[in-house]
């Protein structure tokens, strides 16, 4: 009888004991939860981890921004750096390894966007820049005209990597050979966070000094 009433007196104890267990699960499932929705962010669906690595450097996303005229859509960009900062300048001058990420949300011809960063280094850069550098954007622009056609889902980088220069990459995979110089990639940034941006709306949100 002693026996009965000693298990009856346990199983309490050991139920409550077995509801702080899974509750304390629970809470570890929705902390794990929140640490990776936390390690993304999304624009307009398009969704960039919080983090990279480039060149064996950690890179942290600085910003997001909309490439976009009225209810076109062309792409999400957003910017890798080590420190990140909402002084676009500051970005540009900045050492060590970056990243330009666009996620194509409206198929086009890569040639279109050959065409955008040639056209704003002719209009916005000294004439004696563009001696310098065009050379160089022309076989960056070859790189980017050999992908052909872009489609929407498609991911494309503009990676700088110092003593190499600036590496095409589409959907993971290199594009022809780095192009020498910071100048030119310096060029590059301008064009999406310089005085004279693209898109200034997309300045903005790539300007957030930090996602």
């Amino acid at each position: 009888m002693r026996h009965h009433t000693k298990l009856a007196l346990r199983r309490p104890v050991l139920f409550v004991a077995r509801r702080a267990w899974v509750a304390t699960l629970a809470v570890c499932l929705l902390s794990a939860t929140a640490v990776t929705e936390a390690a993304a962010a999304s624009l307009e669906g398009q969704t960039f981890d919080n983090r990279a690595t480039l060149d064996g450097k950690p890179l942290a996303l600085n910003g997001l921004g909309l490439r976009g005229v009225a209810w076109i859509k062309a792409f999400v960009a957003g910017i890798y750096v080590t420190s990140p900062s909402k002084d676009g300048a500051q970005l540009v001058a900045q050492a060590g390894p970056k990243r330009i990420r666009l996620k194509i949300m409206l198929g086009a011809s890569a040639h279109e966007l050959t065409k955008s960063l040639v056209g704003r280094i002719e209009d916005h850069e000294s004439t004696d820049f563009q001696k310098r550098v065009m050379p160089r954007m022309n076989l960056l622009g070859g790189a980017i005209d050999s992908m052909g056609d872009l489609k929407a889902g498609d991911t494309v980088d503009l990676d700088w990597l110092p003593g190499k220069g600036t590496q095409l990459v589409r959907n993971g995979r290199a594009v022809g050979e780095p192009v020498p110089g910071d100048d030119l990639y310096g060029a590059v940034m301008r064009i999406f966070v310089g005085d004279h941006p693209v898109d200034k709306r997309m300045k903005k949100g790539l300007l957030a000094g930090g996602v």
